[in-house]
Parts: C-alpha cells; sequence; structure tokens
C-alpha cells in the first residue's frame, strides 16, 4: 500500500479549521484553486467526504473530525523522524564485520585493533575469530566471515580483495645458550647439529618454511612440528631444538623469550605477509579503512614491542609496514 499524501491531509485539516477554503487558502500561502485540489486528492485517498459542503462555514463530517484529531499528531511524528534521520549524519555510521585472523596476528595485535575499529572513528559492531590460515579461506569463501587477516594470500581465488598490511622476515630461535655458537653460520650446518621444531604441515606458516628448506635442498627429519607458536618455542626454551619462526609469532610466544636467543635467519632469507582480504563489492568502502587501522596498530603498538624485544629488527621495521604510494591503490589484485 502506497504512503498518505500527507501535505494533501494536512491542507484538508486546515480547511476543516478554518471553514473555508479561501481561509485556508491565505493561511497556506496557496492559490484556493490549489486548496480545492489538494481536498479533493485528500477525500480520494481516504474515500469519504471530509466537509459538508453545502454548508457556510464548512462543516465537517464526522470523518473530518477524525482526520484532524489525528494530522497534527502525524506531522509531529514525521517532523520527529527526519529529525531523526538527519541527527545520524552527524553520527559515524556503524556496521557489522565478522573478521577472522590469524593466530599471531589475534594474540598480539588483535586486541587493540578490535577495540579501536568497535570505538573509533569506524564504529563496526565486530565478531572476530581466530584460528589456522586454511579456516580462514575456507570460511570466507563459503561467507561465514567478511574479512580475513591472513599470511595466504588466496593467489588462486577470483573476485577477493586484497589489502597488503605487514611484512616480516623470518628469524632463527634457538635456546638462549645457544645463541653466540650459531650466529652467523649456515642454516645447513645448524640443521645438521640441531633438530628442526616445525610448525606443522597443515599450518600456512609450515608450508612456508617447507618450502624454503627444499628450495635450499636441506633435508631434515620431521620429528616435532605444532600448530601454535606457543607450543613451538617452549620446546625450544627447553632445549629440544632450534626453529624457524616470525617476529609476530614471537610476540604469541613472549612468556618464552627470556630462554631464547633470536637470530636473523642465515641468508638467504625470506619473509611471510599479512594482508587483509575481502570479498570484491562487499567492503570497497570499508576495506581500506579496516587495513589502515591494522597497520597503525601494527606501527605504534606492535612493532615498539617488537624492536624492544629483538633490537636487531630496529633498522628494517620501517619497511615491515606497507606503504601505498602517493597516488598507488590501497589494495593489490
Amino acid at each position: 500500500m502506497p504512503l498518505p499524501d500527507l501535505h494533501a491531509l494536512e491542507i484538508a485539516a486546515t480547511v476543516i479549521e478554518e471553514g473555508s477554503m479561501s481561509a485556508a487558502a491565505a493561511q497556506l500561502g496557496m492559490t484556493q484553486s490549489a486548496v480545492s485540489q489538494a481536498m479533493k486528492r485528500a477525500e480520494a485517498q481516504v474515500d469519504v467526504t471530509l466537509v459538508h459542503r453545502d454548508r457556510r462555514p464548512l462543516v465537517p463530517t464526522e470523518a473530518g473530525r477524525v482526520l484532524v484529531a489525528h494530522i497534527r499528531e502525524i506531522a509531529l511524528r514525521a517532523e520527529r523522524a527526519i529529525e531523526d534521520v538527519r541527527a545520524t549524519a552527524s553520527r559515524p555510521e556503524r556496521q557489522d564485520l565478522r573478521l577472522g585472523m590469524v593466530d599471531t596476528f589475534a594474540s598480539a595485535v588483535g586486541p587493540v585493533l578490535i577495540r579501536d575499529l568497535m570505538e573509533g572513528s569506524i564504529a563496526l559492531r565486530v565478531t572476530a575469530f581466530s584460528g589456522l590460515t586454511q579456516a580462514h579461506s575456507d570460511a570466507l569463501m563459503r561467507h561465514e566471515i567478511d574479512a580475513a587477516i591472513t599470511s595466504d594470500p588466496m593467489e588462486e581465488l577470483d573476485e577477493l580483495m586484497r589489502f597488503p598490511l605487514y611484512r616480516e622476515p623470518f628469524v632463527l630461535v634457538a635456546p638462549v645458550a645457544w645463541g653466540d655458537m650459531l650466529r652467523n653460520r649456515p642454516l645447513r650446518d645448524v640443521l645438521f647439529e640441531h633438530r628442526l621444531i616445525r610448525y606443522s604441515a597443515r599450518s600456512h606458516m609450515g608450508s612456508q618454511v617447507e618450502r624454503h628448506l627444499r628450495r635450499l635442498r636441506i633435508e631434515h627429519p620431521q620429528v616435532l612440528s605444532f600448530d601454535t607458536s606457543d607450543s613451538l618455542l617452549a620446546m625450544v626454551a627447553g632445549g629440544v631444538g632450534v626453529a624457524v619462526t616470525t617476529p609476530l609469532c614471537l610476540m604469541q610466544g613472549a612468556l618464552h623469550l627470556p630462554a631464547l636467543s633470536v637470530l636473523p635467519l642465515p641468508s638467504p632469507g625470506f619473509s611471510r605477509e599479512l594482508t587483509l582480504i575481502t570479498r570484491r563489492g562487499e567492503f570497497d568502502t570499508l576495506g581500506p579503512r579496516v587495513a589502515q587501522a591494522a597497520r597503525e596498530m601494527l606501527e605504534n603498538h606492535t612493532l615498539p614491542q617488537i624492536v624492544g624485544q629483538i633490537p636487531w629488527l630496529e633498522s628494517v621495521a620501517a619497511d615491515m609496514i606497507w606503504r601505498p604510494s602517493l597516488g598507488d591503490s590501497d589494495q593489490i589484485a
């Protein structure tokens, strides 16, 4: 059912209150003909006669009296509705966001980012999830989440928007007592003498490390592997072996840092990237804003913590945050 012509109904109410078309026209600043036409439109839409036209001054019918009783309240509510709508322009727009985050990002950056997204200028209603990278890829394509911060760019999938956030080098970690002995030694020699504690093959981190070892033609028995950085670093801190990991993963297992020696990975090094990924066409405006908020949290909150624990990374810290060049898009294909 179409919305009623409230303007015509207001004119009809004025006619009833004034008792004549001419008096209503003078009050409303309209011609008498325009008032008469509005009166006819009002009666047509309610399908009843509102005034007795054979009497002077005009006398309202029972329907006319009911109209006058209600029309002013309706007009007042309409004005309040317009005021409420206009008032929203001065408030930040709220949106819902279901965000998946790889575990290391969720623990090291997640709390400050989520608080900023919910309470800052974007003012989102956020539902957050963490877990392995593959779980986020599947959830994104099944529309169970809206965006993912992940180390897997999902390049094989079309119709995605990708916003680079952060790149960090892989590092070598060993028990603190081994640090001086292993510094600057080739990775092949280190792994010949010491057990490698691995990330599990289910994780994207594990896949990246294994590809690097294959490139170097290093074969090493797979004895111990873990899904989480905390478990992996506990093994290294306990003297079981060495591991290849990243600074953000070290922040996830920060409890173990006093017992660890963190060394540059012997050349050639490699790195991992974290990217915010959304489905194309769904968060084209919000995506860049969330990505920028994540970069700011990494730069202002997380990187100082990393450099505080691993001072030799200060020389490369400025290059770890992705910064769009002037005129460049915030996203990659």
